[in-house]
């Protein structure tokens, strides 16, 4: 009861936080409204809706739903997500990458049922994203690592291009994989539609050559109405009909209205919500920070989407997330507040009550192609050559969640993704570990490799860089200086910024402190955090080492690690102690040493 009760009094207060904060943001952007942002930000969003609807609909197409889903996310959970997150500019909509493992997730459904299972995803989605955003967890993606997502999204690319090959030459497969139809289309080409390949690959064309044009903005619309043009030209001469977008069901000319999903579906879309709740775009906010430098905070971003993603599920709409493509996009238009997300959704409401009627009579391969486009403009070829390039580890990580992207099914690559770089995270923790020996010197001291094997009769004072939590601790364990055949060797452990010791690292401490008992010497340790020394007297880690051995950290850099050689000397006594290295005055003001993962090791004066 008492963790429930501690986990209330959290979420309420990360609650009540991202509710002021979104008070604070909305006041400040009617504040600084006037007519001349107005007309910018309703600029920016009617070119938006304009730009922005072909492309819903094409992700209606590529979740095989009727494309009404897809712009309901975008008429409801756009300004939902507007007016609650952090990252004023930031965009909601459907993504390739969530469609794809949403649509992957329920699997060979049909018709209503396919629809309401979508449904359902997104609601269950938008309440994993709600709850990581309430419990403040929202940077937990940046735990994924690069390697991962470039595999992964490059991957989920080249999907998206084979997978609309059917569509773009009107020949259906009957296979399940996607790669299987590519090899079978090639192998039955003579078998595709001529009008409807015709229609496709000039769709295509016209929004490549476009792009090079003072039309570039408008290439997606004009590509689809001269394909619609072009439709009907081919329908009036009697050649043979070119599949429309109204074959998967009408547009209606109103607005969404609300309705329960089928929660009888939500046990078994669970983790696949939590999936698709993963794959949100990361990086928006890096990448387009707030008009007025206010903070963007990855966890109120996580719960907009969250009430996005819920608000969806009670309309009928498709699962979304952040966009980075789309955000581009609205900061292109001139966007500079929040206002023109909300501009946007009216002018898609609008734009879909007037013309519901000529959005069905798209050609699918045009919209095939439009996706074939949008899935061939998000493979970063500079992206995956600079993994490449960087090191083994990450382009193997790499190339596995690519290959377990082509050949899986999508939620579990994705979770296979966040495995890998859970793994990839905690190898690099452990391994990334260095021992270094302190030597004292008149004003500072000195960084050298550690001996192999403990001098007798003196004081060793080592330092560590790298995590010593898990096994980092049991690296560091192996790196120590041996004590055997050592004669009273005193050992002081720098400590310092070590604040998140476990029980591993305290068992690796007093094993090594028994090891110098053994020998008749003994362990100091120095720059202790008081939480960690608190730790050690639990297990009784403090009773072994000593509790007048370990010196806790003060704000004065360098003094307990000064107390403790001090105190080392004092421990082999006058004599002993004239033949260790002697510290030096200015113990207070312990030189900050480089890092030793980018800079060398000085070796001049370090002893054998």
């Amino acid at each position: 009861m008492a963790v429930i009760t501690r986990a209330r009094r959290l979420a309420d207060a990360r609650w009540k936080d991202a509710k002021g904060r979104m008070t604070r943001a909305l006041a400040s952007d009617s504040s600084s409204f006037s007519l001349r942002s107005a007309r910018r930000d309703g600029f920016a969003g009617l070119i938006g809706a304009i730009v922005n609807i072909p492309g819903e609909m094409a992700m209606g197409v590529l979740a095989g739903l009727n494309p009404v889903h897809a712009l309901n996310t975008l008429m409801i959970g756009m300004p939902a997500a507007a007016v609650l997150g952090s990252t004023r500019l930031m965009m909601f909509d459907t993504t390739s990458a969530m469609v794809l493992v949403a649509a992957g997730s329920i699997g060979d459904r049909s018709g209503d049922e396919r629809a309401q299972a979508m449904i359902v995803m997104a609601l269950t989605a938008g309440l994993f994203q709600l709850v990581l955003g309430v419990l403040g967890l929202g940077q937990l993606n940046r735990f994924v690592s690069s390697a991962v997502m470039t595999g992964f999204l490059t991957g989920v690319a080249v999907l998206i291009v084979i997978g609309q090959l059917g569509d773009l030459t009107g020949y259906q497969s009957t296979n399940a994989s996607k790669i299987a139809r590519t090899f079978d289309l090639l192998a039955h080409i003579t078998q595709i539609d001529g009008p409807t390949t015709a229609i496709g690959i000039g769709s295509l064309l016209a929004m490549i050559g476009l792009r090079a044009t003072r039309l570039a903005r408008f290439n997606l619309l004009i590509a689809l109405i001269a394909a619609s043009i072009a439709a009907w030209l081919f329908r009036s001469i009697g050649s043979h009909p070119v599949a429309l977008v109204n074959g998967l069901g009408t547009i209606p000319r109103s607005l969404p209205s609300l309705r329960i999903p089928a929660l009888d579906m939500l046990p078994a879309l669970i983790l696949p919500g939590v999936a698709v709740g993963l794959v949100q775009a990361a990086g928006v906010a890096q990448r387009y920070p707030n008009p007025d430098g206010a903070e963007s905070r990855a966890s109120q971003d996580f719960l907009a989407q969250g009430v996005a993603n819920i608000a969806c599920g009670f309309v009928q709409g498709m699962p979304g997330g952040g966009s980075l493509s789309g955000t581009a996009l609205n900061v292109a238009g001139g966007a500079r507040t929040r206002w023109a997300l909300l501009f946007q959704a009216a002018f898609v409401v609008l734009l879909v009550l007037i013309f519901s009627d000529l959005l069905g009579l798209i050609p699918m391969t045009a919209l095939a192609a439009l996706l074939i486009y949008m899935g061939a403009s998000t493979i970063k070829v500079s992206g995956v050559r600079a993994v490449l390039v960087s090191t083994r580890t990450s382009a193997s990580v790499m190339l596995v969640t690519f290959v377990a992207t082509l050949v899986m099914p999508l939620e579990q690559a994705v979770l296979l993704g966040v495995i890998l770089a859970a793994v990839l995270f905690l190898y690099r923790a452990s391994t990334d570990i260095r021992l270094v020996q302190i030597v004292p010197e008149d004003g500072g001291f000195r960084e050298c490799p550690p001996p192999a094997q403990l001098p007798s009769d003196r004081v060793t004072m080592l330092d560590v860089y790298g995590s010593l939590f898990y096994a980092g601790a049991r690296t560091v364990g192996r790196l120590l200086p041996s004590p055997r055949g050592a004669s009273r060797a005193v050992v002081v452990l720098r400590l310092r910024g070590q604040s998140n010791l476990g029980v591993t690292f305290l068992d690796v401490a007093s094993a090594y402190a028994r090891q110098l008992q053994a020998g008749g010497g003994t362990l100091f340790l120095a720059g202790v955090d008081p939480a960690v020394k608190r730790q050690m007297a639990k297990p009784g880690h403090l009773r072994e080492i000593g509790e007048d051995h370990v010196f806790e950290a003060g704000t004065l850099v360098g003094a307990s690690t000064g107390a403790a050689f001090r105190a080392g000397q004092a421990w082999l006594g006058p004599q002993k102690a004239q033949s260790s290295a002697r510290m030096p005055a200015t113990v207070g003001m312990l030189r900050t040493a480089p890092n030793p993962y980018t800079q060398p090791h000085p070796l001049d004066g370090c002893p054998d």
